[in-house]
């Protein structure tokens, strides 16, 4: 049983709380070592109460998994929170394309030009890399505090992708604002 109440978890969800945060750094430390230990490739998303994991990985495996990530992320290799595949980087990518490609267009010419627009965005596309493995880094991922621990794993379909929900609990970030 989670420790964080309905009303904190949408809070934490909205406003990107600390249980969100510490969940989505285990649950891109869990991919990775599932990845290298089956060769295959997951995605996954986060909660305030878990994260899913979606694709072929096996179910036994997974806690031990969590478990060995969560203490991989506290002590020797907290690097593995930030992940180069990542929908923080698609999201930093659309919002700086998307940007850039308005300030130029409402330039006057010659500046506004389609050439420049697209200049911008190519701009933008190279920028959004190392910026969004840093938006990573500060604002979407945080090291798992002592409390948190992983509770368990509900094997699942998600519109017919094999799927799982790592449920976890964090005492210390079940507040509104953690």
């Amino acid at each position: 049983m989670s420790s964080i109440n309905p009303v904190a978890a949408v809070a934490q969800q909205m406003l990107l709380g600390g249980a969100v945060r510490q969940n989505h750094a285990l649950e891109h430390a869990t991919i990775v070592l599932l990845e290298k230990k089956h060769d295959i490739h997951l995605s996954g998303v986060s909660t305030a109460v878990g994260f899913f994991i979606f694709g072929e990985a096996p179910t036994d495996d997974i806690i031990p998994t969590a478990q060995e990530a969560l203490n991989l992320l506290r002590t020797t290799q907290p690097e593995l929170a930030i992940n180069p595949r990542c929908g923080t980087n698609l999201a930093v990518s659309g919002v700086l394309t998307g940007l850039s490609a308005m300030a130029v267009a409402k330039m006057r010419r010659p500046f506004g030009t389609a050439n420049n627009v697209i200049t911008a965005s190519t701009a933008a596309l190279i920028l959004a890399r190392p910026l969004g493995l840093t938006v990573q880094r500060y604002i979407t991922t945080q090291t798992p505090n002592s409390s948190m621990r992983v509770i368990k794993v509900t094997p699942m379909t998600v519109f017919n992708t094999p799927a799982h929900f790592v449920s976890t609990d964090n005492p210390d970030a079940a507040g509104l604002f953690s």
